[in-house]
């Protein structure tokens, strides 16, 4: 028999492949753009390329897309350990990966420990996201700018108010179709771009530390590619076992919840906080405050000294609705905030960043999107949009989150802002992707979570569900503490440490649920 020649049958095999599978060219590593500045010890070792990929994976032939990558490179000596490369999945809102990876880089070199490890063995890695068109300020919520807009929705629950918010919502949902990548931002389509990027990288495995909605994404990768996953991280992670609905309304339960709270522990000393006794009375106050500082301090409200600065500051505007943040400022030295000087410094300081808060944002979060959207371009919000209403089902009828935002009140009734808009703009949201099921992670690795124990963003309830529902999670929660984004925490070590030790070797706490509590002062 005449023998087959490799070189013919290596062209056959790879003639057989589909299209998907078809090889990545390498990244072309470039030094970064000077205003690209990082920060430290990093400078010398960052890198910047571009990705190319598909806009439709679908449809290949359908033009492509240029994304940003930057790298950080290990700082091991040539010859030394190296394990790949660690992606940093960002959180919405995140900073851009031309500064938060090099920030992330030089944490490490700070962090001491097993972070040395880390640095020396892992290059640390950002894909930027796609986006919505800013085209020169003709984005899709530009469009919509001069379109009245409504009142809180967990503050006015009149029919006008409604009929305000449901035109908006539709006036955005269709201005955001004239833009050609609305149908191609999302999970679906970022989870390859994840995966083009490992192969460009020639890396077998990706290492990943999704954080917020980050983790969220970083469970679907897991999920379709689990062999070629190394070390995860999941980072104060939205709940992957839900919908992106479900995520947005925990964090009314959650802030409702952080409400009473600090309803609670006010009237619990009615001594040093001199409101009284009745919490039902100190929530109608609160409702009485103008529907656009209600909406943005109710985000802003943490503890009982909050909550006192905002009741004092509630009583001034009952007097002058239309007083102004200066006028507040320059009110609080005429009145006496608590009974003890120590107290009355603290709710001070309390209304000091309430009135930040508010400075910042006069708009009343119109979207829902809470504070880390404040300031930034409206085509970033409208890609929030894209991901968020792509994402997920989320119904056809205005009617159904009408009804829904009564419900989330009735239960919650502080806890409530402008979340149910984004339903509205997505049950009208064009070529969304549709349920979003949870996550099969028996053949991925096992993988880390951290949580602060109170979370607004991702309720720590949610993450504890999750992290019993999937076999081989385990996780670090910092009791006592109220962030979101805690593996920089340097003022808790047990739980650096733990995600130190796992990058660095993949060596996991004994227990699946490890409580990492404020360390003890040292007398």
């Amino acid at each position: 028999m005449k023998p087959i020649s490799l070189t013919f049958l290596a062209a056959a095999l790879v003639a057989a492949l589909p299209a998907s599978a078809e090889s990545v060219a390498p990244l072309r590593w470039t030094g970064c753009a000077a205003s690209n500045t990082s920060p430290g010890d990093t400078t010398a070792r960052t890198e910047c390329a571009s990705l190319v990929v598909p806009r439709d994976y679908a449809n290949p032939n359908a033009g492509t897309l240029n994304l940003d990558v930057v790298r950080v490179i290990a700082t091991g000596e040539r010859g030394e350990r190296h394990d790949g490369a660690l992606l940093l999945e960002p959180d919405e809102f995140d900073a851009s990966i031309e500064r938060s990876v090099p920030a992330m880089a030089a944490t490490w070199l700070n962090g001491g420990g097993s972070w040395h490890n880390v640095a020396r063995r892992l290059d640390l890695v950002g894909l930027a996201e796609r986006r919505m068109d800013d085209a020169g300020g003709r984005d899709c919520l530009s469009a919509t700018a001069r379109l009245p807009r409504h009142a809180s929705l967990g503050t006015d629950a009149s029919f006008t108010n409604f009929m305000v918010a449901e035109d908006l919502a539709r006036a955005i949902a269709t201005a955001c179709q004239n833009d050609p990548t609305h149908a191609h931002i999302g999970m679906r389509p970022r989870v390859e771009d994840m995966e083009r990027l490992r192969e460009a990288l020639g890396q077998p495995k990706l290492h990943l530390l999704g954080v917020g909605r980050g983790g969220w994404v970083a469970t679907r990768y897991a999920e379709r590619y689990p062999q070629n996953v190394g070390r995860m991280v999941l980072d104060s992670s939205w709940d992957a076992d839900g919908s992106i609905a479900e995520a947005v309304e925990a964090r009314v339960d959650e802030r409702g919840r952080t409400i009473r709270r600090a309803v609670s522990a006010l009237v619990a000393e009615p001594d040093r906080f001199a409101w009284g006794t009745d919490a039902a009375v100190i929530n109608q106050r609160l409702g009485k405050l103008p529907s656009s500082v209600y909406a943005t301090w109710i985000r802003s409200i943490r503890s009982a000294d909050d909550l006192s600065a905002a009741l004092a500051m509630a009583r001034l505007l009952e007097r002058d609705a239309a007083m102004s943040t200066q006028g507040l400022r320059d009110s609080l030295p005429t009145i006496q905030l608590a009974t003890h000087h120590s107290d009355d410094r603290a709710v001070r300081a309390a209304a000091n960043r309430l009135l930040q808060a508010l400075e910042a944002d006069r708009t009343g979060d119109p979207y829902g999107f809470g504070p880390r959207a404040l300031g930034l371009a409206p085509a970033l919000v409208a890609t929030a949009f894209a991901a968020r209403c792509n994402d997920g089902a989320w119904g056809t009828t205005h009617a159904h989150w009408r009804e829904r935002t009564r419900e989330l009140h009735a239960s919650w009734p502080a806890g409530v802002g402008n979340e149910t808009f984004q339903g509205m703009v997505c049950s009208e949201w064009p070529g969304a992707f549709g349920h979003t099921s949870v996550p099969v992670l028996d053949h991925a690795p096992r993988f880390l979570m951290l949580h602060a124990e109170f979370d607004d963003e991702a309720p720590f309830r949610n993450a504890a569900m999750m992290l019993q529902g999937h076999g081989n999670a385990s996780m670090v929660v910092a009791r006592g503490l109220h962030s979101h984004g805690v593996i920089t925490r340097t003022d808790r070590p047990c739980l650096s440490e733990a995600a130190g030790r796992f990058l660095a070797d993949g060596n996991l706490p004994a227990a699946k649920l490890t409580n990492c509590r404020l360390p003890i002062p040292t007398p």
